[in-house]
């Protein structure tokens, strides 16, 4: 498993509410995962609330993933984990009015063995990269989204709509939540890509394939990725995290 991250503030932002986190792989189970996610809220809620959920579902994982756990139970596994870090953050900003409305956008890849598990809420993606192709895994929770798969806007009236920010499904904001889940097997060299918004406002999936490609190794990729994207503008904090089978 060869693994590359790169967070960055970007160029417009005072403070980045990006959070990831990768844990370790455990080889005598052929296990890790890794996720992202982009915190939203004023006063540093954001921050707060990225953080709170990536700290919550590596607990919940941690503390109820062992090698007893088949692997059609992960799927189950990581919805628990993201319900109990969606109740947590509720509960925060339903208690403390400086967090009030706080949420956060989170995308988990779990793999073990050859079985990859995504989980994902919000718009933050998973891509893979397979056979010399990028392929988005995740489907954005967002008002943009659903105007293209309605057909009222078209890809590039999309990739410059004023609203692209506007997302439609966070962890936190509500007391009930709805997790997509993508489940799916991995190959030898397979890439798996984790990205913010960040990231993939500022690069087209083929501009993002072709820095991957061109890398010496995932670290370089990432930390190229993140430069790419601030050198197109930087208008977001940026998040890339990549995982080579």
């Amino acid at each position: 498993m060869k693994i590359g991250t790169c967070t960055d503030l970007g160029k417009t932002r005072p403070i980045n509410e990006d959070n990831f986190y990768v844990s370790e792989y455990v080889s005598k189970m052929n296990a890790i995962y890794a996720m992202v996610a982009d915190g939203m809220g004023g006063h540093n809620a954001g921050e707060t609330a990225s953080g709170a959920a990536i700290g919550e579902v590596s607990e919940f994982i941690n503390q109820y993933f062992t090698d007893q756990v088949p692997t059609e139970q992960i799927r189950d596994l990581l919805i628990a984990a993201i319900k109990s870090a969606n109740k947590l953050i509720y509960s925060e900003g339903q208690d403390n009015v400086k967090f009030a409305g706080m949420g956060t956008t989170l995308t988990v890849c779990f793999l073990y063995g050859n079985h990859a598990t995504v989980a994902h809420v919000g718009d933050s993606r998973a891509y893979i990269i397979r056979e010399d192709v990028i392929h988005k895994i995740t489907s954005d929770h967002s008002l943009v989204a659903e105007l293209l798969q309605s057909g009222q806007i078209t890809p590039e009236q999309a990739r410059n709509h004023p609203q692209k920010n506007v997302i439609t499904r966070a962890v936190g904001t509500d007391p009930h939540i709805e997790i997509d889940v993508y489940e799916f097997e991995v190959r030898t060299n397979d890439i798996i890509l984790l990205c913010t918004d960040g990231l993939s406002n500022m690069l087209t999936d083929q501009e993002m394939y072709r820095l991957i490609q061109e890398a010496e190794g995932m670290e370089e990729a990432a930390h190229t990725l993140v430069d790419a994207a601030n050198e197109n503008g930087g208008f977001d904090n940026i998040t890339a995290v990549l995982l080579k089978i």
